[in-house]
């Protein structure tokens, strides 16, 4: 009884001491909260609707710094193609409740291509239109929606497009701004 005893205390050491170990010591394992919750600066998501049937809205992003351009590589942001299929869009209805968005896993072909990278030069936008008539959102009509956007940018380079190699781009996660947050404005989509 005495070994099986000291068998399951060593035992039980070794498991706490690797996760310990593995939960403080692997800078891979957690984002830090600084990184995670700050923007990249200058950069702003903004929303406005432009047509109620089918309901589409106006994603705009600017740059709001006056010397640096910023390169972004589209996935997982508002101005990805799949966009409004990965949960990043919040909808909630009248009366306060969350419509749920099911996020896809969308496979990508590495490395990212140029068209899937967008240059926002200091002081200038781009935008891109989402049309939310996907099968998640609910049949009633006429319909109104708080809708915002909110995810983390994979990678965005503060330079120019041209001058980001493919040795960057193929290693994106270590752009300086990967893991960024963004944020949009509420806006009212109204659906008819």
């Amino acid at each position: 009884m005495n070994g099986r005893t000291a068998l399951i205390a060593v035992s039980a050491v070794t498991l706490l001491g690797a996760l310990y170990y593995f939960n403080t010591s692997s800078p891979t394992l957690t984002m830090s909260p600084s990184t995670a919750t700050e923007g990249v600066p200058g950069l702003e998501f903004k929303l406005s609707q432009i047509s109620r049937s089918p309901p589409s809205l106006l994603v705009t992003l600017k740059n709001n710094n006056p010397t640096t351009p910023f390169t972004l590589l589209k996935w997982n942001t508002p101005l990805d193609p799949q966009a409004a299929n990965l949960g990043l869009f919040t909808l909630v209805d009248e009366e306060g409740k969350e419509i749920p968005t099911e996020g896809l896993k969308v496979n990508r072909l590495m490395p990212p291509s140029a068209e899937d990278l967008v240059t926002v030069a200091p002081g200038t936008e781009e935008a891109h239109e989402v049309v939310m008539d996907k099968p998640w959102l609910p049949e009633r009509k006429p319909a109104k929606y708080k809708v915002s956007v909110k995810g983390a940018f994979s990678g965005v380079w503060d330079k120019y497009g041209g001058d980001i190699g493919t040795g960057q781009l193929e290693a994106y996660v270590d752009s300086p701004f990967h893991g960024r947050a963004f944020e949009s404005n509420v806006v009212e989509m109204r659906v008819e």
